[in-house]
């Protein structure tokens, strides 16, 4: 029985570290604090009502950069429930549909419930540094992991040569 304790907390204590890379998924200001940058999004300009899934293209020094943001166009706080340290996730797909690259493959989180709360007119934004890839088109899709709620996905086409 003491053997069985030993590994089922050794397991349990494993479990709980991450290899997340850090430049991955970093939080990041409002998008208009972002600078200049390439808008690629689905916004339909202010809706009230709504929250507003975004994805930016970023100026950045030999990286593709981009910046996935959810705005809160609702008049009211949007209380976001996470279950481990994983926010948003995001794949690219080459032109015929295949996925050539998804975030969380291979990837542990931190297994801890999270809060985020996102007040009105402000947003919940995350930069996302996208991994080297072969030259072609592709198509970047990222979606928010909260917990029982929508995914609010955004897509932008990339082009890498």
């Amino acid at each position: 029985m003491k053997r069985f304790m030993m590994i089922f907390i050794l397991i349990a204590g494993m479990a709980g570290c991450g290899t997340a890379d850090e430049n991955d998924s970093q939080p990041v200001k409002d998008e208009t604090e972002q600078g200049a940058g390439e808008d690629i999004s689905v916004q339909k300009g202010i809706v009230a009502g709504e929250m507003e899934p975004s994805l930016t293209k970023k100026d950045a020094d030999g990286q593709m950069v981009y910046v996935y943001s959810v705005k809160n166009q609702t008049e009211q706080e949007k209380i976001f429930s996470f279950s481990s340290g994983q926010t948003i996730d995001y794949e690219l797909r080459n032109e015929k549909g295949e996925i050539v690259y998804k975030d969380s493959k291979n990837k542990m989180y931190t297994q801890a419930l999270q809060e985020i709360t996102v007040k009105q007119g402000e947003a919940f934004s995350r930069e996302i540094v996208l991994p080297k890839v072969e030259s072609g088109s592709y198509t970047l899709t990222v979606w928010m992991t909260a917990k029982g709620d929508q995914d609010y996905k955004a897509t932008a086409k990339v082009v890498v040569e």
